[in-house]
């Protein structure tokens, strides 16, 4: 596709229209309920507001992790979304934020966590969570959202709801592109500055330790809040009781089409660093 279509907004619409499709497609096709295998449910509307804070305090994680990432990968995707943030900020949310949030979530926390739950909830969040990240096809993408792969799966689990997913999901990335625009517009950070002020030394890692710290405990209590008014706490506190995990059933989850994609994207990931190296 992208041979023919070189708008960049298209293209992205129509790759995520096309995924849309083809999940509807295979829950058709194998006659799944699809409200049921999506979790299309209503959540407590106090935890909604939660949900949106959530999404704000995993971001000094997240932003940790890509620090430390940019010291060992190449940064393959920040002068891009400048780029497409400058252009058109509103088209840059509908297809960095919207599409996203709406069909990865419907993918990844739907479809496939669907089957990957069924034997263990635990494995599946971090199964999902493991080919979530990488099928981002580069290794500094990898390394956060294979974090929020997993603060994603949990937030299923506290609201067994996967419009929790999406709107958390729509908001982090929506408030990356607006901090990007904001950054883009300050003088002292203009576009022609973007690459020094994104420099990462391990002094500047280690003094973003303390408020990734705080963002973490703020999200893991929020996610506990969410779960409790949603009344699924006591059920995922059975997942820490050693005799209530052994009557799990003890069966293989992935099969050769899920490890096929996890090398797919990995040999991809692994050509995208060689390439950007010589950019």
């Amino acid at each position: 596709m992208g041979i023919f279509i070189t708008n960049t907004y298209l293209f992205t619409t129509l790759f995520y229209g096309i995924l849309l499709i083809a999940a509807f497609l295979y829950l058709k096709i194998c006659g799944d309920d699809t409200k049921k295998t999506l979790r299309m449910y209503k959540i407590h509307i106090g935890s909604f507001f939660l949900v949106i804070l959530l999404a704000f305090t995993i971001r000094p994680v997240a932003g940790f992790i890509t620090m430390i990432a940019n010291l060992f990968f190449q940064d393959v995707t920040t002068n891009t979304m400048t780029q497409k943030v400058m252009q058109s900020l509103g088209l840059s949310v509908f297809t960095t934020a919207f599409l996203p949030g709406l069909v990865e979530e419907i993918l990844f926390r739907g479809v496939l966590y669907s089957r990957l739950r069924k034997a263990n909830p635990i494995k599946g969040i971090l199964l999902s969570a493991l080919l979530f990240g990488i099928a981002h096809m580069n290794f500094q993408q990898f390394s956060y959202a294979f974090f929020l792969g997993i603060v994603f799966g949990c937030l299923l689990e506290a609201t067994d709801s996967i419009f929790a997913t999406i709107t958390a999901h729509m908001i982090f990335n929506g408030s990356s592109i607006l901090l990007t625009y904001a950054i883009s517009k300050v003088s002292l950070f203009g576009v022609n500055n973007l690459d020094t002020a994104n420099t990462v030394t391990v002094s500047s890692i280690i003094a973003s330790i303390p408020v990734a710290l705080i963002g973490l405990i703020l999200s893991i209590f929020l996610l506990v809040a969410i779960a409790y008014l949603n009344g699924r706490l006591g059920y995922i506190k059975t997942w820490f009781q050693k005799d209530i995990r052994q009557t799990w059933p003890k069966k293989r989850v992935t099969n050769i089409s899920f490890w096929a994609a996890f090398i797919v994207c990995f040999l991809f990931s692994i050509m995208m660093e060689i390439t950007s190296s010589f950019l």
